[in-house]
């Protein structure tokens, strides 16, 4: 058997509800997933730029410490050749892109 509540109380639980669901609306952030990219594309494409100015600089680089390594020798144009070298496979094998 149900006893009921006396009005009172049933009146401060209406009151109370109405005022939660009157109050100012919370800013809504990140409810909705952002939309998808194009398939085979992805949503942050900065995020391997580090490693593509990387290999160019190696590109640029490796030529010049070759050039410097054939007519000059030495062991710094053969670093830098090497290190030119490992930038740019670094950015060939970018988890990233």
């Amino acid at each position: 058997m149900r006893t009921m509540r006396p009005r009172a109380v049933r009146q401060q639980l209406r009151r109370t509800v109405a005022q939660a669901t009157t109050a100012a609306p919370r800013r809504r952030t990140m409810l909705r997933p952002a939309p998808r990219a194009a398939a085979g594309t992805q949503a942050m494409q900065e995020v391997g730029l580090g490693t593509t100015v990387l290999g160019v600089l190696g590109l640029v680089v490796g030529p010049i410490a070759l050039l410097g390594l054939l007519i000059w020798g030495g062991p710094v144009w053969a670093i830098l050749l090497g290190l030119a070298a490992l930038a740019v496979l670094v950015a060939y094998i970018d988890p990233f892109q």
